[in-house]
């Protein structure tokens, strides 16, 4: 093991000299981090260093790195290419690393090869679920949800933590397979487009798509076709401030999340809860904007208020440490 301090002031050096508005693994990143402060000195920290072979700020990226892998062609052999969608995946670009991303693939998808859906490279719907936004709650059966959406995900990660297998239709085969997801899939639950969606008509309006009849032409996947300013709107949500990691990492975060409250109920019902805080956390992103009429390409063109930069980096802060908060609660209830 490198010295503590080392393992604390390496990631900050590195997120310090980032852009100021990097994409990607710097939100899960700092999930992760927040956790593994909040844990520091716990039974699960033990539990989480023993299964992991390091801690959560590392293993926060892997499901993103298992992207990676792919088939040339149908029937083709599941391969990583070497194409992890950021350059934190080099941590696990290395034999045995690599059979274990391609394992994980292999086992939780039929096909996964370019334009391939999410029904059959299913591992990719693993990371988030498309409630409407009319909707005030998460709830199976909803449309958006499945039993292979996220909170299926979070609760089948769970289970093979408690020495319980994972229903169907997931395969975990261990349970570093299981903390890697897990440490992931907590930062989508509390990334806003990973759990609500707007679903409009050609026009722009917003619709209920759990009223009459659901046209899938309706849904913007999480934002994903949905542009602000030529962007994606979902990436823009997945960017998070280079600044505002390095402060979160630094202690601010985890000074914040120890005032999260307790989550009420069992273990069990919680990633629903959460899924449902998001819900209602995030609904204001989408509500303030206006949409242009669905162009030939099936994309709409949002307009958003002023200052909807400034809110939506307020939000990243607060989810952000909201799902450190609640990774380490999660843990702290599997491994008291």
């Amino acid at each position: 093991m490198r010295p503590k301090l080392c393992l604390i002031l390496l990631p900050l050096l590195l997120l310090a000299a980032l852009p100021a508005d990097a994409f990607g693994p710097l939100g899960h990143q700092t999930v992760g981090g927040i956790a593994d402060q909040l844990l520091r000195g716990s039974p699960a920290a033990v539990r989480v260093r023993s299964i992991l072979g390091s801690n959560l700020q590392t293993a926060a990226v892997w499901a993103d790195c298992a992207k990676g892998v792919g088939q040339a062609k149908p029937g083709a052999p599941f391969v990583y290419d070497g194409s992890g969608p950021y350059p934190e995946c080099t941590y696990y670009e290395n034999p045995a690393s690599q059979a274990a991303m391609e394992a994980f693939v292999r086992r939780n998808a039929t096909h996964c090869y370019a334009n391939s859906s999410d029904e059959v490279c299913r591992h990719k719907s693993y990371h988030y679920t498309d409630v409407a936004t009319t909707q005030t709650r998460y709830a199976r059966g909803l449309v958006g949800t499945s039993d292979h959406d996220l909170v299926a995900a979070i609760q089948a990660c769970v289970a093979v933590l408690r020495d319980e297998a994972a229903p169907a239709p997931f395969h975990i085969a261990s349970k570093k397979e299981a903390l890697r997801l897990l440490s992931h899939y907590l930062g989508d639950l509390h990334q806003p487009m990973h759990v609500l969606s707007v679903y409009l008509d050609a026009s722009g309006q917003v619709l209920n798509p759990d009223v009459g009849v659901f046209d899938p032409k309706s849904s913007t996947k999480g934002a994903n076709t949905i542009l602000l300013k030529g962007s994606k709107l979902h990436a823009l949500w997945d960017g998070v401030p280079g600044s505002l990691a390095t402060r979160l990492l630094a202690g601010e975060g985890a000074a914040a999340a120890a005032q999260v409250p307790a989550t009420p109920g069992s273990p069990q019902s919680w990633p629903e809860a959460w899924a449902t805080d998001t819900l209602l956390a995030g609904q204001p992103a989408l509500s303030v904007l206006s949409f242009a009429p669905r162009d030939a390409t099936g994309v709409w063109r949002a307009t958003a208020p002023a200052d909807y930069k400034a809110r939506r980096e307020a939000l990243q802060r607060e989810q952000m440490i909201k799902a450190g908060a609640r990774l380490a609660e999660l843990l702290r209830a599997i491994w008291p």
